[in-house]
Formats: C-alpha cells, sequence, structure tokens
C-alpha cells in the first residue's frame, strides 16, 4: 500500500545523521519541518523503546530539533513543553555511559532549555544550563563555540541586569573564544559553505561569538563603533556565505544601528524579502520608523498596520516569528509617532491606539506568568489604561461625571492584580510536594543573645550572613522555574474583569453604611504621575486627585531607607514627623471626603504602586492623639475585585471553634522569641515546626525537621496561621521577591507558599517578618510577593508588618489576635480581626508615650 511505501522512505533515514545535521542542514535553511517531519513518522516523541542510550538520546534529541523550531518562530509554550516532556529522559542520560552522539545530544538540550530560558527573561534560571551544556561539549569543537558564545552572553545579561556590566571582562573572553576557532585552522571566510556539516555548524558559533563581540564593543562607547561594525561585517560575510538568514537579519540590523538615516534604510530594506519571518516584521518596524524621523508621517500608518499583525499573530498563538518584545517596541514606536503628528489626525487614530492596546494586553495575559511578559504588561499595557483613567478624570467637572468616575475606576480594577485575580480564579492550583533540605542552604546565623523582652528586632538577615547573591539568586530562579512550569499542564483560568465592579462597590458601602472603602490609583498621560483616590460610602463615589507621585516616591525611598540598629541595618519605623507627612499627603485628602470618619467602623484601603509599602496605618493628623489605626478599625485590600467579587469582604466576622488549629513556624534567635504563641489560651490545637520556646514543648504535634513540619501543616489546613522568624529582601533579586529564614539554614520563597502550602478554612495569617512592604509592589501596580503567595493559598485575613519591628511589640500585637479569636470562641461568636486589632491599638495608644505610639502598632491587616 501507498502509506508502506512512505513508511520506507522514512525508515530508511539515519536518525542520528538527521539530528546531527540538523542544526546545518535544516535550521540554516529554515526547512525544520522537513526532518521533523520524518522522526514523527519514526515516533520519536514518544516514550522511548527499549529504553537504552540510543533510544533516549534519539528522543531527547528529536525534542531539542523542534525547541530550536519553537526559538525560532518564538512559540515558546510548545517549547516549554518540549522541556518538559523530555526533561526526565536527559537527566537520565546524564547517569549513563555515552559515546560522542549521546554527549552532542545532550550538549544541545541542554543549550536549548537555557537559550528558551533567556528568551523568556530568565538569565539566572538559563545560566546553569548553558554553563552544563558547554561542560558536556569539551570534545565537541564544532558546536562548542556557538555553546560558549551562549555562556558568554548568559553572563553579560546577567552582570548587565545588576547594573555592573564588566565589558572589559566579555571583550577578552569573547576574542579568546575567537582565537581559539581561529587556531582549529579551518578556513572560516571562504565564501563557500563547505560539505562537512560540523564545519558549517562550526562557522555558525563563529558568527555567533564575532556577533557578541561586536555588541560589547557597541556597548563600550562611540570610540569602539567602528571595530564594531567591522566585525559585524565579517559575521555578514560568512553568513551569507551559509546562507544563515537569521544571523545576516542578526548583523544588518546591529550595523543599521551604527550607520547614518540613510544606510540604515538601505541595510533594513534588503531584509524585506527574507525567510527569517521576525526579521521582516523587525525591518518594516525600523523602515517606519526612519520615515518618521526625517518627516515622512506615513510611517505612523505603516506602524499601525504592522501592530496590527503582530497583535493578531500573538492572538492566534504567537508562532509565526513574533515576540512580545517586538510588540512592546512597535507600540512604543507607534505612541510616538502619534504625538507628532497635528491634533486633527491624532485624535482620529486614538480609538485605534485604545483597541490595539487593549488587544494586546489580551494577548500578554495568555503568558503572565512568565517576566518577560510581565515587564510588557508594565511597560506597554498599563501606559493605556493610565491615560484613559486620566481622560476620565479630567472629565470629572462634565455633566456626566458619575458615569466617568465608574469608567475610571473600572478601568483601575481591569489593570490591577490580574495575576493574582488568575490565581484566585483557578479552581485549585497544582501543588507541588513539600520541600525537602536544599542544595543550597543559608550560612549559620551568628547567635544574637536577647532577654525574653528585649529591643531586639526582626530586621532582614544582615549582609554578612546571607549565601553569596549569584548562589542565592540561581537557587531562587530554581524555584520560581517550578512554580511557573506547572502552569504547563493546568494553565491559570483568566478572571474576567467585572465591568460593573463600581456599581457593586457602591451596593455594598449601601449595605454596610459603617464602611468606606478608598481606592488609590495611579494615572498620567503615558505613565504614572499622579495618584488620586476614589471614596466609596453609603453608596456615593467621590474622587480626591492630584497627588504627585514624586512626593509619593521620595517618602517611599525615605521609608525604605535601612537605618542603623542593633548588630546591623533595618527599616524602622516612622518617626512622627512622617506619619504626619503620610497624613497630609495620603490620607488627610480622602479623609476630608468621608462623612463623619471618626465614627466609621470599617475604612478600607486599597493601595497601588508604592504606596503599597507605605505604612498607611501609622498615618497621624497633626494635632490629634493617635495614628489612624487607633482612631478607626482599618483593613487594607489589595484590590477592590478581590474585595467584593471574590469575596474577601467576608473575613471582617468568622465563625471560630475551639477545635481551630493553630499552625506555626518559628525561627528562634537573633531578636525573635516568638511569644506571640505564648498566653493565648489555645490549648492541645497546636502544630509547630522549627525551633519553638521551651514554653511550649508540651505541645503533642511539633517538628523539628522543616520538611516534615511543612507537611504536617499543609494536611492539617489550620485555620490559624503564624510565621515567626527573620525575612529578607534585596533589590537585586528582582522579580523573585523576598525570602523567610526557616529551621536548618532552610530558606521559603513566596513560590514554595504560593505552590506547597494550602490554606482553604484560614481565617487569620499572621507573617511576623519584616519584608511585606518590601518587593510587594510590581512594575504593574499590582501586588507581589508573600502576600499574593498567601492570598493565593486561601489564607484568610493577613496581618502583617511594614518594617523591622522590636519582637516585643509584634508578638504583643499577634497575641492579642490570637486571644481574641479564642475569647469568641468560648463566647459563641464571631471572630473580627480587624475590630481586635482595633481595640488592641486603641489600648496602646491610652497608655503608651507618643514617641513609642507608632513602634508599639507594627501590624496591620489585608482581608
Amino acid at each position: 500500500m501507498y502509506r508502506d511505501e512512505i513508511e520506507r522512505f522514512a525508515l530508511g533515514f539515519d536518525i542520528e545523521e538527521l539530528i546531527r545535521r540538523y542544526d546545518s542542514d535544516f535550521d540554516i535553511p529554515h526547512r525544520h519541518e522537513y526532518a521533523l517531519g520524518l522522526m514523527r513518522m519514526r515516533s520519536l516523541f514518544d516514550p522511548a523503546a527499549p529504553r537504552t542510550v540510543r533510544t533516549v538520546a534519539e528522543r531527547v534529541g528529536a525534542h531539542w530539533c523542534d525547541i530550536i523550531r519553537c526559538d525560532m518562530v518564538y512559540d515558546h509554550w510548545t517549547a516549554l513543553r518540549h522541556l518538559q516532556a523530555a526533561g526526565d529522559d536527559a537527566q537520565w542520560l546524564l547517569d549513563q555511559e555515552r559515546d560522542e552522539f549521546a554527549d552532542y545530544v545532550l550538549a544541545r538540550w541542554f543549550d536549548g532549555v537555557a537559550k528558551i530560558h533567556y528568551r523568556l527573561g530568565g538569565f539566572t534560571r538559563s545560566l546553569p544550563d548553558f554553563q552544563r551544556a558547554a561542560s558536556l561539549a569539551t570534545e565537541l569543537w564544532w558546536c562548542l563555540p556557538d555553546i560558549r558564545s551562549n555562556v558568554l552572553r548568559g553572563e553579560f545579561e546577567q552582570s548587565r541586569q545588576a547594573g555592573n556590566p564588566t565589558l572589559g571582562v566579555f571583550d577578552v573572553a569573547l576574542r579568546r573564544e575567537i582565537d581559539r576557532v581561529t587556531s582549529l585552522g579551518i578556513d572560516l571566510d571562504s565564501p563557500l559553505p563547505g560539505s562537512d556539516y560540523k564545519e558549517r555548524e562550526l562557522r555558525r558559533g563563529f558568527c555567533s561569538l564575532l556577533h557578541n563581540l561586536a555588541v560589547v564593543l557597541k556597548n563600550a562607547g562611540p570610540a569602539h563603533h567602528a571595530e564594531s561594525a567591522e566585525i559585524s561585517r565579517r559575521q555578514l560575510s560568512i553568513s551569507r556565505a551559509l546562507g544563515d538568514e537569521f544571523r545576516i537579519v542578526q548583523a544588518v540590523n546591529h550595523q543599521a544601528q551604527l550607520a547614518d538615516p540613510e544606510t540604515a534604510r538601505g541595510l533594513y530594506s534588503s531584509l524585506l524579502n527574507v525567510k527569517y519571518a521576525r526579521g521582516r516584521l523587525m525591518a518594516r518596524q525600523q523602515l517606519a520608523r526612519l520615515a518618521i524621523a526625517r518627516g515622512d508621517l506615513t510611517g505612523v500608518d505603516d506602524l499601525g498596520i504592522l501592530l496590527d499583525e503582530v497583535v493578531g499573530a500573538l492572538h492566534a498563538g504567537g508562532s509565526i516569528g513574533s515576540d512580545i518584545d517586538l510588540a512592546d517596541f512597535t507600540m512604543q514606536s507607534y505612541v510616538a509617532g502619534l504625538a507628532v503628528l497635528p491634533e486633527q489626525q491624532r485624535r482620529a487614530r486614538e480609538v485605534r491606539l485604545r483597541r490595539l492596546r487593549e488587544r494586546l494586553s489580551d494577548a500578554i495575559r495568555r503568558a503572565v506568568a512568565l517576566p518577560t511578559y510581565k515587564r510588557a504588561y508594565s511597560s506597554t499595557v498599563r501606559p493605556s489604561f493610565l491615560e484613559r483613567t486620566a481622560q476620565d478624570i479630567s472629565a470629572l467637572a462634565g455633566v456626566d461625571a458619575q458615569d466617568r468616575a465608574e469608567s475610571a475606576f473600572g478601568l483601575v480594577e481591569a489593570s490591577s492584580a490580574r495575576e493574582l485575580l488568575d490565581m484566585m480564579a483557578t479552581a485549585e492550583l497544582p501543588p507541588l510536594t513539600v520541600p525537602v533540605a536544599s542544595a543550597v542552604l543559608l550560612p549559620d546565623a551568628a547567635p544574637v543573645v536577647t532577654s525574653r523582652r528585649s529591643d531586639a528586632r526582626r530586621a532582614a538577615v544582615s549582609e554578612d550572613r546571607r549565601l553569596a547573591p549569584s548562589v542565592l539568586l540561581a537557587e531562587m530562579a530554581r524555584r520560581e522555574d517550578e512554580f511557573e512550569s506547572r502552569f504547563l499542564t493546568q494553565p491559570l483560568e483568566a478572571a474576567r474583569h467585572d465591568p460593573e465592579i463600581a456599581y457593586r462597590l457602591q451596593m455594598f458601602t449601601i449595605n454596610n453604611p459603617d464602611t468606606c472603602v478608598v481606592r488609590y490609583f495611579a494615572y498620567g498621560p503615558a505613565r504614572p504621575d499622579l495618584f488620586g483616590a476614589f471614596v466609596v460610602q453609603r453608596g456615593r463615589m467621590r474622587v480626591v486627585t492630584g497627588v504627585r507621585q514624586t512626593d509619593v516616591q521620595e517618602l517611599a525611598r525615605e521609608l525604605l531607607t535601612p537605618q542603623p540598629i542593633t548588630g546591623g541595618s533595618g527599616i524602622v519605623g516612622p518617626s512622627i514627623p512622617q506619619c504626619e507627612r503620610i497624613w497630609n499627603l495620603l490620607v488627610g485628602p480622602v479623609w476630608a471626603e468621608i462623612d463623619d470618619p471618626d465614627s466609621l467602623g470599617h475604612l478600607v484601603l486599597i493601595p497601588t504602586d508604592e504606596i503599597f509599602a507605605i505604612p498607611l496605618h501609622v498615618a497621624w493628623q497633626p494635632g490629634t492623639a493617635a495614628p489612624l489605626t487607633a482612631r478607626v478599625p482599618l483593613s487594607h485590600a489589595v484590590s477592590a475585585t478581590a474585595f467584593i467579587d471574590r469575596g474577601r469582604n467576608l473575613l471582617k466576622h468568622q465563625p471560630v471553634s475551639r477545635d481551630d488549629d493553630l499552625a506555626a513556624i518559628v525561627v528562634t534567635g537573633g531578636g525573635v522569641t516568638g511569644d506571640e504563641l505564648l498566653d493565648t489560651g489555645w490549648g492541645d490545637h497546636m502544630i509547630l515546626t522549627g525551633s519553638w520556646p521551651p514554653e511550649l514543648d508540651n505541645v503533642d504535634r511539633k517538628f523539628t525537621d522543616v520538611s516534615e513540619g511543612l507537611k504536617a501543616i499543609a494536611e492539617a489546613k489550620p485555620e490559624f496561621f503564624v510565621y515567626a522568624g527573620h525575612g529578607n529582601f534585596n533589590e537585586a533579586y528582582g522579580q523573585y521577591g523576598p525570602y523567610l529564614v526557616l529551621p536548618g539554614n532552610e530558606f521559603l520563597t513566596q513560590y514554595d507558599v504560593a505552590m506547597r502550602l494550602r490554606l482553604p478554612r484560614n481565617k487569620l495569617t499572621i507573617l511576623g517578618a519584616c519584608l511585606a512592604g518590601q518587593g510587594a509592589q510590581t512594575g504593574g501596580g499590582d501586588i507581589g510577593g508573600f502576600l499574593r503567595a498567601l492570598i493565593a493559598t486561601g489564607a484568610g485575613a493577613i496581618a502583617v508588618p511594614l518594617w523591622s519591628t522590636f519582637d516585643w511589640s509584634i508578638a504583643d500585637a499577634a497575641r492579642s489576635l490570637l486571644k481574641a479569636s479564642r475569647d469568641a470562641a468560648d463566647a459563641g461568636r464571631s471572630y473580627d480581626a480587624v475590630a481586635a486589632l482595633h481595640d488592641e491599638y486603641r489600648r496602646i495608644a491610652a497608655t503608651t508615650p507618643p514617641d513609642m505610639l507608632v513602634e508599639s502598632l507594627p501590624l496591620t491587616i489585608y482581608l
């Protein structure tokens, strides 16, 4: 039969030879499907049977081949699924006796793994795999240059992200690799491609080294641009001999960036008909920008047409050579082009701009968990919401002021906390196993001898007690990758925006007339330059505007600047003058819009951007006796949508029982006593892990081993949960955020919490570590860090500090919350954590000198 002839045709190919030649014979001419089709006909993507080194190497090699195709067309979701599908086979192959072919496959596999993470912005995550690939390829002279080039590019990008790119070091390293290839004695500049596939693969790697050296020289400054262009021209010549369009586009784009506009126009025009799809799109983008720069405003519409295509491709699946970075830069160029148009022409295109931004927003949220896409949301999509919010705010004086206010409120909610809402909307997050002791541990902390009632603070782990940043970053990156990889098999369910959220919030305040909700927001023509607030009370919405972002940023920086404390430095509680500034800048303007504010039964504050890091609860009105939190019952929320639509408002009053469990992770020492767990009236329903106070030695369920303890906590699904210990955050950690120190020198990241803890019946979580306000806000105005992670686990009300608190102050405040729950259970009434904390703070305010009052009010509650 005819299908038998096809089968005989497929069986006639040597799979090892096909994989070996894939880079030079199929990737160069963009004919990936020729080889991949044969591999599928041979069932190479199915589990290897029998499981031998040869069959497993062929399977891993086949997945690598498709990863290369995915990378070329920017279909990174499919590439990530390949990483998951063949990852176990690659690890198995590492432990076997291997021949040259298996070594080649493994080297290329880890290089491909790293390349995908690199493309997605995970520079720290990618570097160890690049390095492993290089170690596997030491004897593979023909592919080693390409892999070594990737290692050096990864190291360069990591140093650039950290703000200290040592250009001279990479210049020397790249020249050393180039000399090593030259010493092989092969004529690399021959105009003929050569029949030996290994030689062609070597030339591709040599071009990668040349390009990366050209990039380093370009970044070194104008004095090095001539040499950079010369090296790039050599790369272009070799790439043309190979017919390697990817590297041709790379070199032409590099030279155009160094050239005068007319030369650049000619260079980009030469790319309009290349097979490499992204190269064509990039050429059109740059030609349109050059047209605008020389006064030809048809370039603006060219960019609009290009955006339509790019955004449409992203909606269709993103696998036609397009990507978020290309869409991001094209959008920025289009917005800049619109700005130079005459006003009438600009206004005619504003509707199209709004539509494109909305479509781009939807496309980005398809992969919202990935760092590249999160950055694109912040830089490309959010400006649209900020601008439209500003337009509605500017129209509040008109006859449709209420409609405009509700419209602006809807825009604020549509652009806020979307990833968290997606996580909350997912029926059940895919759980990970409880962590065992990591291969990377925190060094032992130097003991701090303190009394049980002392001036010691729960400060961040000091600089000299932390891991070397590169080691810690690598482990944090691994955990983030583990977290995000879970969503390949169970994607987040996109939470739909509620267009009537403003109306629902007004209805909530009508039904809860003693409650006022204040929703802060950022707005501006293209980026946030002002803050405002919606004040919603008894069904009425008022708007406060005109708070300068620079004033808020200055205050936040001042509050987050570490100050000298015992044993090092830390973020301390604000002074009374600083508390008064918080009032005057952020609370006073909304206070004036609240009817009878001192009689409120509940004030809900919803921060945004830098305001997340500012302790609003200790805002102090000049001339009054106590801060805000001691005047009215106060809580925070992460968004109005979470508070109303996701039911977080129901956490204010909760049923409690004597059978409720209290679970606690306690890391005593270094200023932490764990005293919040004493004298709470809890009894036997406790689960402890770590180094608890000796008074709790009689508790039955206690675990010194952190893995066993976390497993017991996860299984118990405790109604109350406490962490008492130290945390740390460093700006260099970026997207990885803060971490909590665990017993045994382990640590817990926000990703561990989100994926390993389940708190479906939780009523109160107390995070007794000094990091909630550090790393909590994101570039998109959302909530991040442990607050987001805990809410995603199902945590109830969450009590957190915003500075390095005294141990005694946080222990007293936390104990009062825990004890109030037992009192409510004994009395047979519901538990109100907000009211309990307010009552405690009123008592403290009545008995504490003003100069110690703020430090005595360490916790605020998020519902």
